[in-house]
């Protein structure tokens, strides 16, 4: 696929939904497609968060591990949705790891460059850190009902509660 075909997927994208076209244009300059295989990761937690992902097709599980009771899944990311949210709020490193659950194509921007682009233009920087706040709110709540399921009222004890920027 070329750009074209980037910028055309782009406009369809829900995470991007009535962004202004020149906003768009820039995006699509710093990106590109990216297919990944049914069960493949596409990011690590504690993983170097330099890429942040829009799914265009197919659904990514969103992974937490704890000493004790292994790896499990918390939410699934699907088509339209911000995948890496770690990598636009300049975060060092991810804070889970993402899965594929059946063939799946994402757009992959480079979050260093997207972040420059929001600092040189504050109006997109407004723009996509309110619909990053809006996802990640989203993000939140569901995140909260799995964790009660899967842990009732006892639930884990929060990794790197200092809030240091290191990754593992």
């Amino acid at each position: 696929m070329n750009k074209g075909d980037l910028l055309e997927v782009l406009r369809g994208i829900g995470f991007l939904r009535e962004l202004a076209p020149t906003y768009l244009d820039q995006v699509a300059s710093i990106s590109r497609f990216r297919e990944v295989d049914e069960g493949m990761l596409v990011f690590h937690e504690g993983e170097a968060a330099a890429q942040a992902y829009l799914v265009v097709s197919g659904n990514v599980s969103l992974e937490i591990c704890a000493a004790g009771t292994g790896c499990r899944r918390i939410l699934t990311i699907g088509p339209g949705e911000l995948l890496g949210w770690s990598a636009v709020l300049d975060q060092t490193c991810f804070t889970a790891t993402a899965r594929t659950l059946e063939p799946t194509l994402l757009i992959q921007t480079d979050a260093a460059q997207l972040l420059s682009m929001c600092e040189r233009n504050p109006e997109l920087g407004f723009e996509l850190m309110r619909r990053t706040a809006l996802a990640l709110s989203k993000r939140l709540s569901a995140t909260r009902i799995q964790l009660l399921d899967v842990y009732g009222v006892q639930l884990p004890g929060v990794a790197n509660e200092g809030g240091s920027k290191q990754c593992s």
